[in-house]
């Protein structure tokens, strides 16, 4: 009997996230190799309540509305679907310690079931710090509840690890996996196939530095206009193009104007298509004040840009300073100024980037660790994956 496996999300695609973006791609390698994947996930404006996404078969559960109802409806909706689909898989696999490992748990009661847990954030809002300081009652319910019936938990990053150690998970349930990216996919444009991919964007011609992203407080996107008004005369042609969406929109561009840079930064809102826009730039940047294991920079590395980043997270995994980018303090606008001249005027980090990608985080790869995973959980062993080498 073929293994099956219901991811479980709080959000999926069309959403864009480092989240989101590294589950779709397991489940499409994971598919095929013959696992059963389907996703469980909340709705989303516009989207049917069940649809194949690139061929996972997505159900879209719950109502939406303030967070008390579309949780409880989430939660309660997810559950009644995992019963009835219940003879289709054998592994939960949630995706963060929120709502959707709550319903993990609650699902790992139906017979047959085995769970893993797979935080992705890490640090003071990351998922362990929710649970443990940032919801004092039901947070603590919860741990107890996943170091009881959690059956191995995911670490992506190093410090997710010690997190989870912390939280008192035993060393052995603990497989560190990095997440992964799609190197066919994510991949070097050639320069005609660049200029191409701008026109169609729509991107302004010169050197393009982007960012991948949510435009959210972690993301430290107000430091990164800052650092942008402070480039030298270098990049003053150049542009910085900022691809995502989020709350801090509205402030972002007021920071802009303020700054009298609006006319070298581009907001392009959100894509279904990171990968064209990777493609068409030079440069990637990301300026977070937090990060687990930052699928953003995995794929921009992927395409052979020279990257910058700060020292957060699972970036200082990911990213060789000095050899495949540049690793800066988070915060600190001038250092990460003077880092985007240097990564585009050394365009040899973007070659060693791809190459440590293809070596090491390919979703192939990754996809084939967790296979090992779910067999040894299905045959009764469950000994910690050995740890992706730095």
């Amino acid at each position: 009997m073929p293994i099956g496996v219901a991811m479980i999300l709080h959000d999926f695609y069309p959403s864009i996230g480092g989240a989101q973006t590294h589950t779709l791609a397991l489940s499409r390698a994971l598919r095929a190799r013959g696992i059963d994947v389907i996703a469980v996930t909340r709705p989303h404006p516009g989207t049917p309540a069940y649809e194949e996404v690139q061929g996972i078969p997505t159900y879209r559960v719950g109502m939406q509305g303030g967070r008390a109802i579309a949780g409880l409806s989430y939660l309660t909706a997810g559950l009644a679907l995992l019963a009835r689909e219940r003879r289709r898989y054998q592994v939960l696999h949630c995706h963060q310690m929120i709502s959707p490992m709550t319903l993990a748990l609650m699902a790992r009661a139906l017979p047959g079931k085995r769970l893993v847990i797979n935080p992705h954030g890490r640090g003071p809002r990351g998922d362990v710090a929710k649970l443990t300081r940032l919801r004092p009652l039901t947070g603590k319910l919860r741990v107890a509840a996943a170091l009881r019936w959690g059956d191995a938990f995911v670490a992506i990053a190093r410090e997710i690890h010690d997190e989870l150690r912390t939280m008192g998970v035993q060393e052995e349930r603990i497989w560190d996996i990095a997440n992964g990216v799609d190197v066919e996919r994510f991949a070097p444009a050639a320069p005609d196939e660049r200029m191409d991919l701008r026109r169609r964007l729509g991107l302004p011609d010169g050197k393009l530095v982007v960012f991948v992203g949510r435009l959210t407080v972690a993301k430290a996107l107000d430091v990164l206009l800052n650092a942008w008004a402070q480039r030298d005369a270098t990049l003053a042609d150049a542009h910085l193009i900022l691809v995502g969406d989020g709350e801090l929109r509205d402030d972002l561009m007021r920071q802009m104007h303020a700054l009298g840079i609006a006319q070298s930064v581009v907001f392009t809102g959100s894509t279904n298509d990171t990968a064209a826009y990777l493609r068409a730039c030079d440069a990637f940047v990301l300026s977070s004040r937090t990060e687990g294991m930052p699928v953003a920079l995995l794929e921009a590395m992927a395409c052979g840009l020279p990257c910058v980043a700060t020292r957060v997270g699972g970036s200082v995994e990911v990213l060789e300073d000095g050899t495949s980018g540049r690793l800066v303090a988070p915060e600190d606008a001038a250092a990460l100024a003077k880092a985007l001249a240097e990564a585009l005027a050394t365009p040899t980090w973007g070659i060693r980037a791809r190459r440590r990608i293809q070596d090491r985080y390919a979703i192939d790869a990754v996809a084939q660790r967790y296979v090992t995973l779910y067999e040894s959980l299905l045959n009764g062993r469950n000994a910690g994956a050995v740890r992706t080498p730095a």
